[in-house]
Order: C-alpha cells, then sequence, then structure tokens
C-alpha cells in the first residue's frame, strides 16, 4: 500500500467522528433537545442574522440600507458581502428551521467543493487524497462550518491556487475575487495570486507577454465586478458603507494580538466587551500598541513572501497558504470560522511541495489548529469571554499553532515532495 492509500484509509476512518462532532448540535436543535445557542454559543446570532437578511430580501427591503434587516432585527446593520446574502436565501425558502436548512446548504455546496477540488488534483496528478484530507480537518473546526460560509471560501482560494499551478491566471483570479465576495477575509490572499498571475516564467525577461498576462488578470476580474455593480445600483451604493462600517472593529479576543495581551494582563488590567457588530473584543492600555506592531510584523511577512516565494521558484499554493496564514496570525479580528479559509489550501501546500516529515508536520498542526478552535468555539467560548485563564491558554496553543504553520510554509525543503514521491513509485510500478 503507498502511502496515499494510507492516509486515506486513515482520513476515512477520521471523517465519521469528526463529522458527527459537527453536526450534533444541529441535529439536536433541529429535533428540539436543545437550543443550538447551548451548544454553537454565539452562532445562533450570526444564523439570526442571515434568516433576517433573507427575509428582508424576499420582503423586497433595500439591500444594505438601514432597516434591511426584517424585523425585531432591522437595528442591526448588515454587513456580509453579496454573494453571503445570496447564499443566505435557500434555507430560508426550503421551509425548515433556518440553521437546519442552512447546514444542509452548507453540506451540500461542500460535498460539491471536495469533489471539485478532488476532480481538479488529478487533473494536475495530485495523487495525494488533498480533499478528504481537507475535509477532515474542516469537519475537525466543528459546528462551525456548517453554521458560516467560510467553508466555501477555503475550497475556492484552494481551486485558484490549483489553477495558478496550471497557469490558468484567469480561473485563479476569478476565484480569489468571488471568494472576497462571499467574505472579504481571503482578500489577502489575491496579492500572491495576481502577482504570480503577473510573475514571467522562469528564465524570461518581464516585458515578455506581459500584455497577455495582464489581459488574463483583467478577464479574471470580470465576474467580481460585475456581481459589485450590481449590488452597488441594486442597493443604491450602500454595499460599499456597509463594507467599510465592518473594518472599524477592535481586537477581538480569539486574536494573536488579544493573546499577547493577556499575557501582560499581569502588568496592565485587561477586559472584554461586545463590539458594535456582535463580536467579542478586548481593552487595555497596550492593547492598541500590540495590535499595531502584531499588524505591522504580518504586513511586512505578506509583503516578503509573495515575491520571495516567487524570486525563490516556490510553489504558488505555497504562497497563498502563507499569506492567509500570516494574515489571519497577525490580523486584529480573527473569529474561528476564518481558519476554514487556509484549511484546503494547507493541505494541498503541505502535500504538493514538501517532504514527508514537514508535510505532516503541516497536516498535524492543520488538525491541531481545527481542534483547538472547536474547543474554544463553542466549547468554552463563555469561559474565553470571561478571561478565564484555561480558555485563554486553549486559544494562546490555536494561536502558537498558527504563528507555527506560517513559519514552517516559510522555510523552504530541500527534500522531495510527497507528490513527487509518489509520482516517482506509480511510475516504477508501471
Amino acid at each position: 500500500m503507498n502511502r496515499s492509500s494510507a492516509v486515506a484509509r486513515v482520513t476515512r476512518l477520521a471523517i465519521v467522528p469528526l463529522a458527527i462532532l459537527g453536526l450534533v448540535p444541529i441535529l439536536l436543535n433541529e429535533l428540539g433537545i436543545t437550543p443550538s445557542n447551548d451548544l454553537v454559543a454565539d452562532a445562533t446570532p450570526d444564523l439570526l442574522v442571515f434568516e433576517h437578511g433573507a427575509q428582508g430580501l424576499i420582503q423586497g427591503h433595500l439591500p444594505y440600507a438601514v432597516h434591511f434587516l426584517s424585523a425585531p432585527y432591522g437595528h442591526v446593520a448588515f454587513v456580509y458581502p453579496p454573494l453571503s446574502l445570496l447564499l443566505m436565501v435557500p434555507p430560508l425558502l426550503a421551509g425548515s428551521r433556518y440553521e437546519f436548512g442552512f447546514a444542509v446548504e452548507m453540506l451540500l455546496l461542500l460535498a460539491g467543493g471536495f469533489w471539485l477540488l478532488a476532480s481538479s488534483c488529478r487533473r494536475v496528478s495530485v495523487v495525494y487524497p488533498v480533499a478528504l484530507t481537507a475535509a477532515a480537518l474542516m469537519f475537525a473546526m466543528g459546528p462551525v462550518l456548517v453554521t458560516r460560509v467560510d467553508g466555501l471560501q477555503g475550497l475556492m482560494v484552494a481551486g485558484a491556487a490549483l489553477a495558478l499551478r496550471s497557469r490558468r491566471i484567469t480561473l485563479a483570479v476569478a476565484l480569489i475575487t468571488l471568494a472576497a465576495l462571499i467574505k472579504e477575509t481571503v482578500v489577502v490572499a489575491a496579492l500572491p495570486i495576481v502577482v504570480w498571475g503577473l510573475w514571467p516564467p522562469a528564465a524570461q525577461r518581464w516585458t515578455i507577454g506581459l500584455g497577455g498576462r495582464l489581459k488574463a488578470v483583467g478577464l479574471g476580474l470580470i465576474p467580481a465586478v460585475l456581481v459589485m455593480v450590481i449590488f452597488l445600483a441594486w442597493s443604491r451604493g450602500r454595499v460599499i458603507a456597509a463594507a467599510l462600517s465592518s473594518i472599524h472593529r477592535g481586537v477581538e479576543i480569539e486574536s494573536v494580538p488579544a493573546t499577547l495581551a493577556y499575557l501582560l494582563s499581569p502588568i496592565v488590567r485587561l477586559a472584554s466587551y461586545t463590539g458594535h457588530i456582535g463580536s467579542v473584543q478586548v481593552s487595555g492600555r497596550l492593547v492598541s500598541p500590540v495590535a499595531a506592531g502584531v499588524a505591522l510584523v504580518g504586513v511586512v511577512a505578506v509583503l516578503w513572501g509573495v515575491f520571495h516565494f516567487a524570486k525563490e521558484g516556490r510553489r504558488p499554493v505555497t504562497a497563498v497558504a502563507f499569506a492567509i496564514a500570516a494574515a489571519l496570525a497577525s490580523t486584529p479580528v480573527l473569529s474561528p470560522q476564518y481558519l476554514l479559509a487556509l484549511l484546503p489550501v494547507l493541505v494541498l501546500a503541505a502535500t504538493t511541495e514538501f517532504g514527508r516529515t514537514r508535510c505532516y508536520v503541516l497536516l498535524g498542526s492543520g488538525l491541531g489548529l481545527a481542534l483547538l478552535t472547536q474547543v474554544e468555539f463553542p466549547d468554552l467560548f463563555s469561559q474565553v469571554v470571561a478571561l478565564n485563564p484555561l480558555a485563554m491558554v486553549v486559544v494562546a496553543l490555536r494561536n502558537l499553532l498558527l504563528i507555527s504553520i506560517a513559519v514552517n510554509l516559510a522555510r523552504a525543503d530541500p527534500g522531495r515532495t510527497p507528490e513527487a514521491a509518489l509520482a516517482g513509485g506509480a511510475s516504477s510500478a508501471n
């Protein structure tokens, strides 16, 4: 049995219990045994926003306007991007309890995404079970996978990286920009994708074929531009104001800057509070300087990675994975679901660039990241809000794993990649 088959077998065994961890809270809620709010903490308020946003749209309210959400949530600002809004409508039309219908919709879309990812990997001769492993890691995140739209982003980012690998620049740019219209958190991945799309092939001058590369990038922007133009006209420009309002957020309690500030709490008093759009944030005298310093390090790291990876001839998927990991580790706004955007592209990077040891380190770190995140949200989230030491240790360990993933992605691996090794083994077997 080759290593790919062994990993696939282990993953198939693991995916059932991991799926149960993700779906049981939703099923219990649908059966009326216990409300999902008790099991997924603050997932229900988000789903309520989804449901009332869909109702507002069906009732003909002006998108993104004041009182767009249907009563009694008309006072809540709707800040989700346009494609997220469209994804909120089918569960309402299905007539089931909204949270259950939304979970079913996400499962169907994710299943289709995993199938497309597996097919795309086979098309470019990636024989490692990327889609299966990504599914296992994403289910390890727990209920957040089926109560948010971020898992779809992760699959689209992985698809963009695969398209870029085959120099399908237009498709790569289209996928990443449309993913950003589902949730803006992956917009940082557009930077390495566009730079790699414009980067000339090895030993070729920049001017050769530059016009064609620019045209390919421009064509890739068209689907997202069309969506934005439609929503700009439909909302009478309010979609821009909604996007900008979501930028002005404090330091969220689960972010790396918040963890660093918590370590300083014996010196400087730290407190948690609920922000203007419902996220839990921290305040304290050193919180803002710490967050600014971490953000600066993150910006430098992302820019360094984009150009360094290209000059060193690294795989574009690794540049994309590093950009997302570095951005998540340095942003002051880090909600649990944001990590779903990293996991599929992390699996793809680990299995197509790195040797056996580094590959397993990255995959193991990804699994640990997912499981610790599920423990933190939903299981310990009320304790995190209260700044309970044990809960904050869990958050700190999760954040440390995230930083270690970014560091391991940045380090080049001189060994053979699993992909190359497996391909070589297959050739010799033939």
